[in-house]
């Protein structure tokens, strides 16, 4: 009887785990075929759940059975094996042991295919820190493809991850194009014919060939990998995760814009430079076109700025319509609120004021004296206020659409780019540059009479250019013309000559605070900008100066030159100041200063920076204190000593800054 009880609990055992088969299996069975093919099936709600958050490596991307064995080989440890490697692999890299390294990476990419940071931590170890460390431009080219090679074998393990995708464009295009190598850079990789093959794989190589050269280019590959992160989300439904969405879609329409950027650089100056910047100028006109999403959940445009901007003013005029003179009432009334402080502050035009706190109380005044929709519709009368009340809500949203556009677009530079690529088409603007470039070359082969002419034939066209652009100046292209310019003067340097006191570019010098006035022809000795009416008469003088200058330079003229023949002949700008009776101050000590030549031959070195920059304050002491010559180590201060008088007049005037 006893055997016959266990027998049949024996039973009932087992039909209760055959009966539990049947919801495990229904919870738990895998999905049949592809899950995008209509005859497939979704698997059990396990499967389904993976498949809905993207857990399963189907889901993810690529199952590699290498990556599934050494998951189980952890035995659940998986979390400690990542972290030894981790350890293993700085380990490596600080003792410079690389291929070890590299296999480190590998077997941490198998054992997490799926961690993204994984991807994006060790290929930018390898594309950027490892690099550097190699002599050869050729080694780190090699090392910078590793770290892109390595992203774009995570990118198969995570096809559902935009962000690698990004990532892999901006490796390509940065790396490749802003390296201090970029020119060898780029120069490899037109000729890496086994890494266009590799990336072929991947991405249409052949519609990033570049029209100059024929071979794909670095700036037209990395756009298509970021077209493809950004087909992922639209297509995919995947969302941006780590970086907004507006700067995520502005690099794709920017690698065209690099592109166009590198090739003129590398003399490729005609209707090529021009059809570049044609079709950026498109992809910028798309990227504005894009929907995007702003952290308060608006949905917004960047090219709807001036479309909003005019539909909050005609708004605001039929407000205005409505109640008539309410608003002027309202501003009348609040203007008599300002302090007398504010009230002037106000009147001054913003670009005459000079210091924060005028500023400050402008910019006050206007907060004051602001009048808005909502103030003229509490104010109108009670027949149209239920009117104006609805204007205001329209005039609201209208606005704060307006002002996230604003704040976008300054956040990606939209309007500078947007004005670039239009400028930038123009014959005009590509003869410029092809004057520049020209130059350059000339220099480069020491022809610098030729070098100088062409220098002068681009800035006349860029003088033109910059008063038709003006915002141009004031932002990224003025860094380009800058160097341009620096390079100018250098070039003037060599001919012993200075910058024309007419040169076209000017106000971008002043603009950016880079006029050199020791370089810049002056019609006075301080080196200051030339003055009105009377100085030019007495150009002579100042060039007597310059003259006897170089004079000076030679140590065996150091000791005469400085305190006699340089000071009085650079006293012309102060002839009508008191200080010109100071001039034979220097005779004085003239005794002393040979002294410090006579011990310290090397005294003429700080002649070379040119003493005409304004130091007026060391003019006296060097003439009333016999000590100041004494202490050689102090060559800076003994330089401004001999620092005409004169200066010091110009800059009391306000002429030197």
């Amino acid at each position: 009887m006893i055997q016959n009880v266990a027998f049949q609990r024996k039973v009932v055992y087992l039909g209760i785990m055959a009966l539990l088969m049947i919801p495990l299996y229904m919870i738990g069975h895998p999905a049949a075929g592809d899950p995008m093919a209509p005859n497939s099936t979704p698997g059990g709600k396990l499967s389904q759940l993976r498949a809905e958050y993207d857990l399963s490596q189907a889901e993810l991307g690529e199952i590699d059975p290498a990556s599934e064995s050494m998951k189980l080989a952890t035995l659940g440890m998986r979390g400690v094996a990542a972290n030894i490697l981790w350890s293993k692999a700085n380990q490596y890299k600080k003792t410079e042991n690389w291929e070890k390294m590299i296999a480190v990476v590998n077997q941490m990419a198998k054992l997490q295919p799926n961690y993204v940071t994984v991807w994006e931590f060790q290929s930018h170890n390898l594309s950027y820190n490892i690099s550097v460390e190699h002599d050869d431009y050729r080694f780190r080219y090699q090392w910078v493809k590793k770290g892109i090679e390595y992203l774009i074998q995570g990118t198969k393990y995570n096809r559902k991850e935009p962000r690698l995708f990004w990532t892999v464009g901006w490796y390509t295009g940065q790396k490749f194009g802003r390296a201090d190598e970029s020119k060898q850079f780029r120069r490899l990789f037109h000729e890496d014919r086994d890494f266009h093959d590799e990336l072929n794989n991947y991405v249409a190589i052949d519609s990033a060939r570049s029209d100059a050269t024929g071979k794909p280019d670095n700036w037209l590959v990395a756009r298509l990998w970021f077209n493809n992160g950004y087909d992922i989300v639209e297509n995919l439904g995947v969302p941006i995760r780590g970086k907004s969405p507006h700067i995520f879609y502005a690099d794709g329409p920017k690698s065209r814009m690099n592109y166009a950027v590198a090739i003129e650089a590398e003399g490729v100056l005609d209707e090529k430079a021009e059809y570049a910047w044609k079709q950026s100028g498109e992809d910028w006109r798309i990227y504005g076109d894009r929907q995007v999403p702003t952290s308060q959940g608006l949905i917004i445009r960047l090219n709807d700025l001036e479309a909003k901007e005019a539909e909050t003013q005609r708004l605001n005029d039929q407000l205005d319509e409505l109640a008539p003179g309410v608003r002027d009432l309202l501003k009348e009334e609040r203007m008599s609120t300002l302090t007398p402080a504010e009230l002037s502050a106000y009147e001054t035009p913003l670009e005459e004021i000079q210091t924060p706190e005028v500023y400050e109380l402008h910019m006050r005044a206007i907060d004051k004296i602001r009048v808005t929709a909502r103030d003229v519709a509490d104010n109108s009368p009670e027949d149209v206020r239920a009117r104006a009340n609805k204007l205001t809500d329209r005039i609201a949203a209208a606005g704060e659409n307006a002002i996230w556009v604003g704040k976008y677009r300054a956040n990606v530079n939209f309007d500078y780019w947007r004005t670039r690529c239009d400028v930038e088409q123009k014959p005009q603007t590509v003869k410029a540059r092809r004057h520049i470039y020209a130059a350059k070359q000339l220099r480069d082969d020491v022809e610098v009479e030729a070098a100088r002419k062409e220098y002068e034939l681009a800035w006349a066209e860029w003088a033109q250019i910059l008063d038709e652009y003006p915002n141009l100046m004031e932002q990224l292209m003025a860094d380009d013309l800058l160097e341009d310019v620096e390079s100018y003067i250098q070039l003037l340097g060599q001919l012993e000559e200075k910058l024309p006191a007419d040169f076209a570019l000017l106000p971008l010098l002043e603009l950016h605070g880079q006029l050199p006035e020791d370089m810049l022809e002056t019609d006075d000795a301080a080196g200051t900008k030339p003055k009105p009416a009377p100085e030019p008469e007495q150009d002579p003088k100042p060039d007597s100066a310059p003259a006897a200058k170089p004079a000076g330079d030679d140590p065996a003229a150091t000791k005469t030159d400085d305190p006699d023949s340089a000071k009085p002949a650079e006293t012309k700008p102060a002839a009508s100041e008191t200080p010109k009776p100071e001039t034979p101050k220097p005779e004085t000590p003239k005794p002393e200063t040979p002294k410090p030549d006579e011990s310290k031959p090397e005294e003429p070195k700080p002649e070379e920076p040119k003493p005409e920059e304004p130091k007026p304050d060391n003019v006296k002491p060097a003439a009333e204190d016999p000590q100041a010559p004494q202490p050689d180590g102090s060559d800076p201060n003994e330089t401004p000593a001999d620092a005409p008088a004169a200066e010091g007049n110009a800059d009391a005037d306000g002429t030197v800054e």
